[in-house]
């Protein structure tokens, strides 16, 4: 009885060496791209983010706003929960975590470092910014940099 031998695969490598390998490093511009293309699609968590935010812009637009934010009145999750309850609307935990997406955003924080008065849910002012709170953004501000995050505009 002849034994059969089975062919052996081998993968084909480039042998070129280091040439036929991609850099490593890639320039700004197409960083610049990839990171532009991913933006505009966004990844699974930033759009489930987005949703919860658009949740609060659509009961709340005057104390939300993602192109201007102003700082909100302290308590505000408080004077939401009891809008909630008071029109019947569900999701309470997705409403928190939208309003610490929202406060922990670049833009928000700068409005915030800024000082100026704080605004509850229908838009009027109802306090003011305090120097300890402004601090406290730029710190966090300041620690966001240094991390290079990017943060949300």
């Amino acid at each position: 009885m002849e034994e059969q031998k089975r062919p052996v695969l081998s993968l084909k490598r480039a042998t070129t060496g280091a040439a036929a390998k991609p850099p490593r490093n890639t320039d700004s511009a197409e960083k610049a791209a990839h990171a532009g293309a991913g933006a505009a699609a966004g990844t699974k968590r930033s759009r489930y983010n987005r949703k919860k935010m658009e949740l609060l812009i659509t009961h709340w637009p005057t104390a939300f706003n993602l192109d201007a934010p102003r700082p909100l009145v302290v308590g505000a999750a408080e004077l939401i929960a009891a809008d909630m309850r008071a029109r019947g609307i569900t999701g309470g935990a997705r409403v928190r975590a939208a309003i610490a997406i929202y406060t922990r955003r670049t833009s928000y924080l700068k409005a915030l470092a800024a000082g100026g008065p704080r605004y509850n849910l229908a838009g009027d002012p109802a306090g003011e910014v305090t120097v300890e709170q402004q601090q406290r953004a730029l710190v966090t501000l300041a620690a966001t940099k240094k991390k290079g995050v990017s943060g949300c505009a």
